[in-house]
């Protein structure tokens, strides 16, 4: 089960036909390539040493987390329940953390702004007759694409004493596209590399 279904579905497409090549691996040094036989497309590698792994190639990033000396281990760890990017976010280090690896998310205002006023109107002491047309035309009916001008629309809204308090708190912010398809490498890289190797190897 993973949050976005839709990077899921956009990796397992884009990986469809690699193959792992190992180039170096002597305990926690190691050197994964993994890309189609026939194509460049959507390559990348997985390069660790004690405490870190680096995973760049062509999707974006590159990306380097830092936490436990076997970083593969690290990964292992959450395999089975997806990916998790809010939390390995948080081991990105020097590369800025979860912040740098987050963009405004027009989608994710949208449905916050839907999810408040819904909120409001059954919990909060209910909202004055006509909030939701007006909230559509002066709010879900505009271009919301830029983040400035998005907030300043939020704030500027207001039916019949009806507003949104505290406008400036909240976060509309997701996880670039880029860096939650770099989490989906991790974990699947790390599967092929244990699945090539011993049972006994893989062990823990």
């Amino acid at each position: 089960m993973t949050e976005y279904p839709e990077i899921a579905e956009r990796f397992a497409r884009d990986i469809a036909g690699h193959q792992m090549t190992v180039l170096h691996d002597e305990g926690l040094y190691r050197h994964l390539r993994f890309m189609a036989p026939r194509s460049s497309e959507f390559w990348f590698e997985l390069v660790t040493w004690p405490g870190s792994l680096t995973i760049r190639g062509d999707y974006g990033g590159p990306h380097t987390f830092s936490r436990l000396d076997d970083m593969f281990q690290f990964f292992r760890a959450d395999r089975r329940w997806g990916i998790n990017p809010h939390y390995w976010a948080e081991k990105l280090g020097r590369d800025g953390g979860r912040r740098s690896v987050k963009e405004y998310s027009e989608s994710l205002l949208r449905q916050r702004v839907v999810e408040q006023f819904v909120e409001d109107a059954r919990w909060n002491g209910g909202v004055p007759a006509g909030s939701g047309k007006a909230l559509r035309t002066w709010v879900l009916d505009e271009d919301l694409s830029d983040e400035h001008r998005a907030r300043n629309v939020l704030e500027d809204f207001a039916h019949q004493g009806y507003e949104f308090e505290d406008v400036w708190e909240w976060d509309f912010h997701d996880y670039r596209p880029d860096f939650l398809w770099a989490c989906h490498a991790i974990v699947w890289g790390i599967a092929q590399y244990d699945a090539a190797r011993k049972p006994e190897a893989v062990a823990s």
